[in-house]
C-alpha cells in the first residue's frame, strides 16, 4: 500500500513501484474514495478491509491519503500480511502543488486561496476533510500531522522521499526494494504523465509569484523546525 499526504508523489511511487517490482499500478485499489464502502472512522472495519485484500494477494497496489490516526490501532495487524510504503515531499511544493489542482475542480474539495500561502494558512474545508481525524488550524498544521506521524518509527512503514525518488532514482529503488525484501526486476523510471490524478477541467493560470514558495518553506520552517530538520529539509 501506498499512502502520503496529496500531492507528495503518491502516483510517481505507485508506478515506480509498479514499473520496477512487476506490480500493477492501473487500476489500483483505492481507499480515499468510494471504491469500498465501509466506516473508515471504526478501525476494525477498515482494518477487515485491508486484511480481506491482502488475503486475495491482488498484484494492484492500495492508495490512500489518510492521516495515521486511521490505522494507528491496527497497523500492527498487518504485519506479513501487506506493506506500507509512506512517501513524503517539501511543504512548499505540496502547498503550491495542491492549491493550483483545487482550483481546477468545480466541488470544494478544499479551500480555494489566492495563493498558496494563503492555502498554506487556511483553515481545512471541503471534501478533503474524509482524510483527517480531527481538524487543523491551517492546511500546513494538517500538513506537517500527516507526515510527522508516518515517518516516526514504524518497522511496518518503509518511507521514501519524494527529491531522492526524483533526483537518485535507482539508488532509491533499490534501497526500497531492499527494505521489502525483493529486488527490483528492471529500474524504469515510468512517465510523469501516465497514469496520474488529473486536473479538472477550469483553467487555473495564476501569477508565478503566487505559488509562494519561499514563503511557505519559511513558514514551515519557523513552526516544524524539528520536523523540517528530520525530514533533511533544514
Amino acid at each position: 500500500m501506498v499512502i502520503s499526504h496529496e500531492r507528495s508523489g503518491t502516483h510517481f511511487m505507485m508506478n515506480s513501484i509498479a514499473a520496477c517490482f512487476d506490480y500493477v499500478s492501473f487500476p489500483w485499489l483505492d481507499l480515499d474514495r468510494k471504491q469500498f464502502n465501509i466506516n473508515y472512522y471504526h478501525p476494525q472495519s477498515l482494518q477487515m478491509l485491508i486484511l480481506k485484500v491482502a488475503e486475495t494477494r491482488p498484484a494492484n497496489v492500495l492508495k490512500s491519503h489518510h492521516e495515521f490516526t486511521f490505522f494507528s490501532e491496527i497497523i500492527a495487524s498487518f504485519k506479513g500480511a501487506i506493506e506500507l510504503v509512506y512517501i513524503y515531499r517539501n511543504p512548499a511544493d505540496v502547498m503550491a502543488s495542491y492549491w493550483r489542482f483545487l482550483h481546477t475542480w468545480n466541488w470544494v474539495e478544499g479551500p480555494k486561496a489566492d495563493t498558496a500561502l494563503d492555502f498554506a494558512t487556511a483553515p481545512p474545508m471541503g471534501q478533503l476533510m474524509r482524510l483527517q481525524f480531527r481538524q487543523y488550524d491551517t492546511m500546513l498544521d494538517r500538513w506537517a500531522n500527516h507526515v510527522r506521524q508516518w515517518t516516526a518509527a514504524r518497522p511496518q512503514v518503509h518511507v521514501v522521499k519524494y527529491e531522492d525518488l526524483a533526483c537518485r532514482y535507482e539508488d532509491t529503488i533499490k534501497t526500497l526494494g531492499a527494505a521489502l525484501g525483493l529486488a527490483p526486476r528492471q529500474i524504469v523510471r515510468p512517465s510523469r504523465h501516465h497514469n496520474v490524478v488529473q486536473q479538472g477541467n477550469i483553467n487555473f493560470v495564476p501569477p508565478p509569484s503566487a505559488d509562494n514558495r519561499a514563503a511557505v518553506t519559511d513558514l514551515a520552517m519557523t513552526k516544524f523546525p524539528d520536523l523540517m530538520a528530520r525530514l533533511g529539509y533544514s
